[in-house]
């Protein structure tokens, strides 16, 4: 994959969550865009949620007080919930709390 690839596909990520935070995609956007970059609806869907795992585990500090843990594990699970759902994978936030433990 080129700089200018790698550099598209990420302004497309950028893109696709701004659009699900917005409220204004109900489900997950597409266009020719999308398809050339992805390829396939399914394999957006993937590539939002592996950058949504990588940002929960970045932001889940270990080192935090159970109290502080779960608190942080709560607001980050109910900014994502939102958008996991709209892009059809609810059990995701079953995946994030295994992969916080």
């Amino acid at each position: 994959m080129t700089w200018s690839q790698t550099h598209e596909r990420y302004r497309l990520l950028n893109e696709a969550e701004a659009e699900l935070r917005a409220g204004f995609a109900r489900r997950l956007p597409w266009s020719p865009a999308y398809a050339d970059a992805f390829g396939t609806p399914e394999r957006l869907a993937q590539a939002l949620r592996h950058r949504w795992r990588i940002r929960f585990q970045a932001q889940l500090d270990p080192a935090l007080s159970q109290e502080d843990y779960e608190a942080t594990f709560a607001d980050l699970l109910a900014d994502l919930a939102p958008l996991m759902g709209r892009i059809g994978t609810d059990e995701f936030s079953e995946e994030l709390a295994d992969a916080s433990a």
